[in-house]
């Protein structure tokens, strides 16, 4: 079970306490039998707050990591962690989709994204290359009668290429790696060193490196 981060938070604080409790029972308490419960009860608080630390630097660094060049996320099983990862999604969208999907069923097509709120025809078209649903339920689309019926899936059309010298910086978030502030620093080096002659040029924006070059090679262009 993944703790929020309110819960994360209550947690830390109880741990804490129980650590200061007992470490003043320890400077309290004479008895060598209740100094030996005390030392017990630090060690445990300790461990704990140790370990939930430990977990929520692990999910913090999980939410930074972009989806890998070919990665899709499954709509109906992926986690808010794993839903944060795709471009232009952050942890209250992720949290949105999760509990559309709790509360009014599994996503029986892309479609179905834009009863999530915050996920408009636009967004859900950008979300789709990185995306999949089970074969269970892809095509699965609603009738204007409200029956449902089956429908084949339709063929995923390769997204165009996104031109490095002319996006925008919503259609450069759209790209696995490139949040809001990297987007704005490729805008900016385009503006103080003109256009990018070859895809590698954006290795001189600062925060993109060659883990991130690899994932946008396949996916950007330079031209005119």
């Amino acid at each position: 079970m993944r703790l929020t981060e309110g819960e994360t938070k209550a947690l830390l604080a109880s741990a804490l306490l129980v650590v200061l409790a007992a470490f003043g029972r320890l400077l309290l308490t004479p008895d060598v039998a209740e100094l030996s419960g005390s030392g017990l009860a630090v060690a445990q608080g300790v461990d704990m707050a140790l370990a939930v630390a430990e977990s929520t630097r692990n999910e913090a660094e999980r939410r930074k990591q972009p989806l890998a060049a070919g990665e899709a996320v499954d709509l109906n099983k992926a986690t808010e962690v794993e839903l944060d990862r795709l471009p232009g999604v952050g942890p209250a969208l992720a949290r949105a989709i999760v509990e559309s999907r709790q509360q009014e069923g599994p996503f029986r097509s892309l479609r179905d994204l834009r009863r999530v709120p915050g996920l408009g025809q636009k967004k859900v078209s950008q979300l789709e290359p990185y995306t999949t649903l089970p074969e269970s339920v892809v095509g699965v689309t609603a009738g204007t009668d409200g029956d449902a019926g089956r429908l084949p899936a339709p063929a995923k059309a390769r997204p165009a290429r996104v031109n490095l010298n002319r996006a925008s910086a919503e259609e450069l978030e759209t790209l696995p790696g490139i949040g809001p502030a990297r987007a704005r620093a490729i805008i900016r080096w385009r503006e103080e060193h003109g256009r990018f002659r070859k895809v590698e040029d954006v290795l001189g924006v600062p925060g993109v490196g060659p883990a991130t070059l690899e994932r946008l090679r396949p996916l950007v262009r330079v031209g005119p």
